[in-house]
């Protein structure tokens, strides 16, 4: 890499060797065979798998991961990753995929929105993150339209360059490393945006008494957005994320054999599966969703081959618009979505992923019976779609929680009838504890 070359001291090198050598071993393993192949035809719709993934957003991670041990900070950012997959295969026997490929994201450097936009984080610790509040700089959207700037995106091929070759040297015939971006600008949402900058309950009242202002604002960050997402196109910034490589999807694999590029160096959008959610229209009418955001969702879904959409919102009540959406193939269905409702209007060619109550894995106390009966209600409701659980929002699991987390991968294997992808017998090299074998 020239003069920017990293130099790696042995003891990072032996560290992550090893560490990458275990991640390759999982990568191209047959629990890993059989799990893609278990998502890809769930994903295309062609068998009824029922594939799974529990997502720790809590502390069960952190709890189990063996301590870290390398000095460089690029080499530490790299363990931390490679930990966080060997941790989580070894400890939740879900389908989540770790792929044979090696991905780097380019390093970007973005510009705001807005420049007196502030964000003030709640707490401390290590969820202070999910709780904050802005100070709301665009108090009326005509009066403070200058105050808005579309986003500048600079990119640093020295950076990026640097975790690469550290990643090269990491996986040097163990996998293939590769520098591109999973994810995309087109994917970077709006509705968001809008609440950050507005405030979320007077952006409602706004709907009502200057409609045409919002309309304005959510067209001026839709093209942002597509602005950003032309820009990474043109600079051949992209690269195929159907393998497990999603840098978004809301805790769901997007693994599929129908959105591989032909042979050749450049990828487009619209070769690749899509993500879009609009969280912060959740209080919306169907009607409302329709007039302010479905124009703007239906030109960036425009920009991809397969699209899921949601994250935490009810859908029930939008599918009539959203089935609309040019490549809808998969939707969140979260505790708030009244499944009933969606069975009533949602086509059979549209994949749920259902979401469970995160409390009933991670409450203070954990009941298999009430999980069983709970995952046995999506079944039942949902029994002509194909159907995916995810379990998010796990903000209370702990390293404590191995037992249910063991308990409830055994009881959605056995409720489908589908236990292919299970790890269960091969050599593991973490303990549960995190100290290794």
């Amino acid at each position: 890499m020239g003069d920017n070359a990293t130099t790696m001291n042995d003891h990072d090198l032996t560290r992550l060797r090893n560490l990458a050598g275990q991640y390759a071993e999982y990568a191209c393993g047959e629990a890993m065979i059989q799990r893609r192949e278990k998502w890809r035809v769930h994903n295309r719709l062609q068998e009824r798998t029922y594939p799974f993934h529990i997502e720790d957003n809590g502390s069960y991670l952190a709890d189990l991961m063996p301590s870290p041990e390398c000095r460089d900070d690029l080499c530490m950012a790299l363990e931390h990753r490679l930990l966080h997959a060997l941790t989580s295969y070894e400890t939740i026997d879900d389908d989540r995929i770790i792929p044979d490929r090696f991905v780097v994201d380019w390093a970007v450097d973005t510009t705001a929105v807005c420049d007196e936009l502030r964000i003030e984080r709640a707490g401390t610790g290590s969820q202070s993150s999910l709780g904050f509040r802005t100070n709301k700089p665009i108090k009326d959207i005509d009066a403070d339209w200058s105050k808005l700037r579309h986003r500048d995106v600079e990119l640093d091929r020295e950076q990026t360059d640097r975790h690469a070759e550290v990643a090269e040297k990491t996986f040097r015939g163990l996998l293939p490393v590769e520098i591109g971006r999973t994810g995309s600008f087109y994917s970077d949402g709006i509705t968001n945006k809008a609440v950050l900058l507005v405030g979320m309950q007077e952006l409602y009242l706004q709907m009502a008494v200057n409609p045409e202002a919002v309309h304005k604002l959510f067209t001026f960050l839709a093209r942002d957005n597509l602005a950003l997402g032309d820009w990474e196109e043109e600079k051949n910034l992209l690269t195929l994320n159907h393998d497990g490589n999603q840098g978004y999807c809301s805790g769901s694999s997007l693994y599929s054999d129908e959105t591989s590029a032909p042979a050749g160096p450049d990828v487009k959008s619209t070769d690749r599966y899509g993500y879009l959610e609009s969280q912060e229209s959740a209080g919306l009418s169907a009607n409302m969703f329709d007039e302010f955001l479905m124009p703007h969702f239906t030109e960036l879904a425009k920009q991809f081959k397969l699209l899921k959409f949601g994250c935490c919102e009810p859908v029930h009540h939008l599918m009539p618009f959203l089935q609309k959406l040019p490549g809808l193939r998969k939707v969140s269905v979260t505790p708030w979505c009244d499944m009933d409702k969606l069975a009533g209007v949602c086509r059979e060619d549209i994949i749920w992923c259902r979401k469970p109550v995160p409390l009933k894995l991670c409450g203070n106390r954990f009941d298999p019976e009430s999980m069983r009966a709970h995952l046995e209600e999506t079944l039942e409701i949902g029994k002509d779609y194909f159907i995916e659980f995810v379990y998010r929002d796990t903000n209370s699991l702990t390293g404590e929680m191995t037992d249910r987390i063991e308990t409830t991968c055994k009881m959605i294997r056995e409720l489908t009838g589908h236990p292919e992808g299970s790890r269960r017998g091969e050599r593991v090299l973490l303990r549960p504890n995190g100290k290794q074998v």
